[in-house]
């Protein structure tokens, strides 16, 4: 792409129209030469893909659906190795043959929250997936790598390559990646010190975002690339920011306008109102009045009050939980139990100039706080304030033939045997069963205890079958957490992996302890393979390996035991050690293991401020929950085959 400079003297573009027309240099090129059309986002159409590449995002999508948690750039290079026809059957057929662990290359990074929320659509359905992990087309490898050698000099172009090949040749993925290698590069420090831009591109612009001033205000656009799908690209990554950012701007700058405007003409017309806690003049539009004895409160006085009940001490006075708004504050009648109705107080937090967050946290923590009050079982978010109510819902028995599928499909073998049996006594003695059934009917009914035990195994029944992943609802959380240990859900899952590694490197550092023996003249640590007890150190040292005592030269091997033991065994004769015999190893990594087990225990169990998680934790690394009773395994496998 050739590089055209715009003139410095002159008027570019007279009116928006004019902004979106190609424009020539300021050499004054004759038609048709050196002309740099202009993106025009309203014009854009996504752009069709070849059959070639159509077929492999539509084989890439339909991978990616079935294998989840694998990386799509695994099957981007297998697909690109296989013939078009039965591409999805041949990678299918390999992954589950060679087991799809093996295949993977990484774990599939975890979506951003706004895409996590979304379900991802059956296999019948129009499958999506992000263009960033989809084929790219070789009209727009070339676009990004053009764009990418103008603005990335002082790099080589062989970084930029293999960047755009670590990136799949997406520009919003390349482009970070490439400043941190900028930021370091040794041409990047030169160029500081001797600046040699270009005169037509300012410092700090992108060489392909060109911006100039109509007769009315700025107009910001992008060069074309050759590439629809990089143009809109870049438009949505430089200019709509910048829009927005502007238009952001205007809406703050017509306000204080009107504002000021407003506050002239009531000063001319005396039409303004004394507000009841500062005692300011203001305008009707910037006033709140309480609904019990219509005092009148300014909106500044309102956006302090929030502030203070969110971040100081007047929440317990300032906001009222049943009616999840503001007080009354006027300083004139402290006895007012008047409330602000809650579209003002929205309206005063929600001006130009206000926090833009404050009503959200305000609408948070008195739903919190609303919460806490109500006493209601619970299930949170991890990762935000959000909250559902954690019922346990009513016991739905599922149809015969439910059962019956369920026992034989997906029950344990035991059950499926105790199936076996009762149907051979039901053909043999079909009315004692019936008579069975009813009393234990009845006495679910009709006995507490017996409908306690029941409902506590459908309550582990419906646990075990809603899993470990929690959902948000809350639209600016959407994320998925983890029920036990509050983390994010991340494909594969292990609760407590961090803790479970602490544990893990605790115990094996006490096992290694335990059979290991260090010189105390040069600290050096060894184990013993084979040989007698008595080692000699490469120091000169010389120590019992059983009793780690010091074996001088002047006591040489008399410190073993030298008594004949025809039968082996411990020596009878005296308390010496055994110049060939072995300590019990496994026995002592043993016992060193379980106190390293119960250290780490009492530690983690008085760093956590919750004895419930602290329990869950230590039961999801150690293993060691307990089963309860004998019959609650039995019972639950009931439930499940009785329950839909």
């Amino acid at each position: 792409m050739d590089y055209v400079p715009i003139p410095k003297a002159g008027r570019l573009w007279y009116s928006k129209a004019d902004f979106f027309r190609p424009f020539r240099t300021a050499t004054g090129a004759t038609a048709g030469e050196n002309i740099i059309p202009l993106y025009d986002p309203a014009l854009y159409c996504e752009a069709v893909d070849e059959p070639d590449l159509k077929d492999l995002n539509t084989a890439l999508a339909t991978l990616v659906d079935i294998f989840p948690d694998v990386e799509p750039e695994t099957f981007r290079e297998i697909l690109s190795n296989l013939s078009e026809s039965s591409r999805v059957e041949i990678v299918t057929e390999q992954m589950l043959k060679n087991d799809a662990k093996k295949s993977r290359k990484t774990l599939r990074k975890l979506p951003p929250p706004e895409t996590t929320a979304k379900r991802r659509p059956r296999l019948g359905s129009q499958i999506t997936l992000p263009t960033a992990d989809t084929f790219r087309s070789e009209s727009y490898k070339k676009a990004v790598k053009q764009v990418l050698y103008q603005e990335f000099k002082n790099l080589s172009h062989s970084s930029v390559k293999a960047v755009m090949a670590e990136q799949n040749y997406s520009y919003t993925q390349s482009r970070p990646v490439l400043q941190q290698l900028a930021a370091k590069s040794w041409r990047f420090s030169l160029s500081s010190i001797w600046p040699r831009r270009s005169p037509s591109v300012a410092a700090g612009e992108h060489p392909n975002v060109m911006i100039g001033s109509s007769s009315t205000d700025q107009i910001i656009g992008v060069r074309r690339t050759g590439s629809a799908q990089l143009d809109q690209e870049l438009h949505d990554l430089f200019v709509t920011p910048a829009l927005q950012q502007r238009r952001q701007e205007q809406l703050a700058a017509d306000f204080a306008l009107a504002s000021q405007l407003n506050d002239t003409e009531a000063k001319e017309t005396e039409t303004l109102f004394d507000c009841e806690c500062c005692y300011g003049s203001v305008t009707f539009e910037q006033l709140a009045i309480c609904d019990d004895n219509y005092h009148q409160l300014c909106f500044e006085c309102v956006r302090r009050s929030v502030n203070e009940a969110l971040y100081g001490q007047g929440w317990s006075q300032s906001i009222d939980l049943q009616k999840t708004t503001l007080r009354c504050f006027a300083s004139a009648d402290q006895t007012c139990h008047g409330r602000l109705p809650g579209a003002v107080v929205r309206r005063a937090l929600a001006e130009p100039g206000a926090e833009e967050d404050t009503w959200n946290e305000l609408q948070n923590r008195m739903a919190s706080e609303a919460l806490v009050k109500s006493g209601l079982r619970l299930q949170r978010c991890g990762l935000c304030n959000y909250a559902e109510v954690d019922e346990v819902p009513s016991l739905k028995l599922r149809t015969a033939y439910g059962i019956l599928t369920h026992i034989v499909t997906r029950s344990s073998a035991t059950l499926q045997i105790m199936l076996l049996f009762l149907t051979a006594a039901t053909i043999l003695i079909t009315a004692p069963l019936i008579l069975i059934a009813c009393l234990v009917w009845m006495l679910i009914t009709l006995v507490p205890p017996v409908a306690a035990v029941t409902n506590a195994s459908w309550s582990r029944v419906y646990k075990q079958r809603r899993g470990l992943k929690f959902e948000c609802r809350n639209p600016t959380c959407s994320k998925i957490s983890c029920i036990r240990c509050t983390a994010t859900w991340r494909d594969p899952h292990v609760c407590f992996e961090s803790e479970k590694t602490s544990l893990r490197t605790a115990i094996e550092s006490s096992a290694t302890a335990a059979v290991k023996r260090t010189c105390p003249r040069c600290l050096l640590s060894f184990v013993k393979a084979s040989g007698c007890n008595k080692l000699v150190c490469n120091c000169g040292y010389t120590m019992c390996y059983i009793c780690r005592q010091e074996v001088t030269s002047k006591e040489g091997y008399r410190h073993f035991c030298q008594h004949f033991r025809p039968s082996g065994g411990r020596c009878g004769e005296c308390e010496r050690c055994d110049l060939y015999g072995a300590e019990d190893e496994e026995a002592a990594i043993r016992k060193a293991t379980q106190t390293a087990e119960k250290m780490w225990r009492e530690k983690e169990g008085g760093r956590q401020g919750d004895t419930h998680t602290t329990q869950l934790m230590v039961e999801a690394l150690v293993s060691q929950r307990g089963h309860g009773r004998w019959y609650e395994g039995l019972l639950d496998a009931v439930v499940e085959a009785l329950a839909a």
